[in-house]
């Protein structure tokens, strides 16, 4: 039994019909489920409460489950300790272990870019947050980095120091974390880690040999520029909740 071509034109065009309706239901659908969403963002000082459709270029957005579970900090040793425990227990000498100390010589005066937490050689050391990107990672125990100095004329350079074997990482509050003198580096560079990660072990490495110190890991964080600051006056805050905050603001109607 031949069928008509007429027939099948019929069959194809009703096909068509289907597809195209179908779809513009499931556009209209995914329109209202898109319209269920209100993003933060801000211009200039204020903050704003857009919706998805607003935005022309691609955006990522932040969940407050997100922001409150991997910018959470924890102890570099996973060792259940907060970084107040941490201090206490590990740092030996306040006047040198710290942030800020004094180091270098007359001429080339520069500051202790990080703290010293002395724990035994070869202490597994694992990221700050529940997810991380390792951004540099040297296995030479003779790593050099670039840090800056004071002339006693008062004006800036810079010079290189060894640290030994290091693991740099970027969290996603957008600063990182480095580690030095470690004995061990197990990651890789660009490679994904989280605190389940042993990311290196502590030891020996960089002018660490020649300071008389024994075994310690030398913390840095720093910013999106690349300036160091006190860990103090980030790790020892532990109570942020984004969803706290956006639970009390009344977002309303665009």
């Amino acid at each position: 039994m031949k069928i008509s071509t007429s027939l099948i034109r019929a069959v194809i065009i009703i096909i068509l019909l289907i597809i195209v309706i179908s779809d513009f239901f499931y556009i209209k659908y995914l329109e209202k489920k898109m319209n269920n969403i209100t993003i933060l963002t801000s211009e200039e000082d204020s903050m704003l409460a857009v919706k998805v459709s607003s935005f022309k270029e691609p955006v990522v957005v932040f969940t407050a489950d997100f922001i409150d579970k991997f910018y959470h900090y924890s102890s570099p040793f996973k060792d259940g300790m907060d970084f107040n425990e941490l201090i206490k227990k590990y740092i030996r000498n306040r006047w040198s272990d710290h942030y800020g100390c004094v180091r270098g010589t007359r001429e080339r005066k520069r500051i202790h870019e990080g703290i010293d937490l002395f724990v035994s050689e070869n202490t597994p050391v694992y990221p700050l947050t529940n997810f991380g990107i390792v951004t540099e990672v040297s296995d030479n125990p003779h790593y050099l980095v670039q840090v800056q100095y004071k002339k006693p004329n008062g004006i800036i350079d810079s010079m290189k120091i060894e640290y030994g074997k290091t693991i740099r990482i970027l969290y996603p509050e957008g600063i990182e974390s480095i580690y030095t003198h470690l004995n061990e580096v197990f990651v890789e560079l660009n490679q994904a880690v989280d605190r389940n990660t042993v990311v290196g072990l502590t030891g020996l490495t960089g002018n660490i040999r020649n300071s008389g110190k024994p075994s310690h890991l030398h913390l840095e964080l720093r910013d999106s520029e690349n300036r160091s600051f006190d860990p103090r006056n980030r790790l020892r805050f532990e109570q942020n909740s984004a969803a706290n905050f956006i639970k009390h603001i009344n977002i309303g109607e665009e």
